[in-house]
């Protein structure tokens, strides 16, 4: 007898969703989306009508009514534990966008309910399907930069349009609970956990430079991690410059220097006198699709997990583990004073 799809809902249709659709309609062969929700009608229509797919504008009327094994939320950060917790009671599978929430106390509610409920839960974290950083790893499992004492981040583009109009929730913090370390330091911090490990102390720093909208366009983060290494993030809004991001890793017996908008976008430099390093292999040039293409990766690859009963390869406690420095890194911003792991950890009790 033939094994049903997996049956697909569609949550927000965003600025990112595309890739998320597009993600969804590559793995036809095991899946089919079969319920697509936005509060506009019209934009829900276009997509549901590829599909074949009934149409919400109420996310509450597709979970009770529509017939999905899995949902992806797309939404708001302020949506993010209402729906995902709506949805997991209902039994389903739920891949929500990063951040996990805005509450590290509801995030950690959430991967409990999917525990408790005995669904695949994941956070749409595409760091982790970045290629470069997946190449990254490699070397780095391998030894092949040595004892690493040095990694510097950042995260560079422009929201500055969407903060001067300014946008109903990306510029509220309300809806975005926070600015550019909110929206943008999820990533990095997943980013330290999975390469690096755990963080030992942080400060933060951050600043606005927006006036019209409520939350800040600037951040550096500064710190130690347990293994010794020390880091920098730095984190951006207002780069009038395409999206990049950029991770140089410092070792005892090389360096490793990636930047999603240079060619080669990622180099390893061996020594001193290395002046024009080696292109890590398998890292193609291509500043317009390498984050599109992560997250449609990203997409793919939990609609899979859950056809084959896996285990994602976003752990949702990483995404919370990265929330909860988040929310520290705020506290240090205010007070000015640096947070140690232990004051970290407390958090998540």
């Amino acid at each position: 007898m033939e094994r049903q799809k997996l049956r697909i809902g569609i949550i927000g249709l965003g600025i990112i969703s595309d890739a998320h659709v597009e993600g969804a309609a590559a793995m036809a062969e095991i899946a089919t989306v079969t319920a697509v929700c936005d509060i506009d009608e019209t934009k829900a229509s276009t997509v549901a009508q590829r599909f074949g797919a009934t149409v919400y504008t109420d996310y509450r009327r597709l979970l009770d009514e529509a017939e999905v094994d899995l949902v992806d939320i797309i939404l708001p950060h302020n949506l993010h534990y209402p729906v995902a917790m709506y949805a997991l009671e209902r039994g389903k599978h739920v891949l929500l966008e990063k951040p996990l929430t805005i509450d590290p106390a509801e995030g950690l509610a959430l991967i409990e309910r999917a525990r408790a409920m005995g669904v695949q839960f994941s956070v749409a974290e595409n760091t982790r399907f970045v290629t470069a950083y997946v190449e990254a790893e490699k070397l780095l499992r391998a030894h092949a930069l040595g004892d690493i004492y040095q990694i510097r981040t950042l995260i560079a583009g422009s929201e500055v349009e969407r903060l001067k109009n300014p946008h109903p929730w990306k510029a509220k913090k309300i809806g975005s609970g926070g600015g550019v370390l909110m929206d943008a330091a999820p990533h990095t911090f997943y980013l330290l956990k999975w390469l690096f490990g755990e963080v030992a102390t942080l400060q933060a720093f951050h600043s606005q430079l927006v006036p019209a909208s409520e939350v800040e366009d600037n951040a550096i983060v500064i710190g130690r991690m347990a293994s010794g290494a020390t880091f920098t993030l730095q984190f951006t809004f207002t780069a009038e410059s395409p999206w990049t991001e950029r991770l140089e890793i410092y070792g005892t017996t090389g360096a490793l220097i990636i930047d999603q908008i240079a060619n080669p976008p990622a180099i390893v430099y061996r020594g001193t006198e290395d002046f024009y390093g080696t292109p890590l292999a398998g890292v193609p040039y291509d500043p317009v699709h390498w984050k599109y293409n992560s997250i449609l990766d990203e997409t793919k690859d939990f609609i899979q997990t859950v056809w084959d009963s896996g285990v994602p390869k976003v752990d949702p406690a990483d995404a919370h583990y990265g929330l909860l420095m988040i929310e520290k890194a705020y506290v240090s911003a205010r007070s000015g004073q640096p947070i140690a792991f232990a004051e970290l950890a407390k958090s998540g009790e």
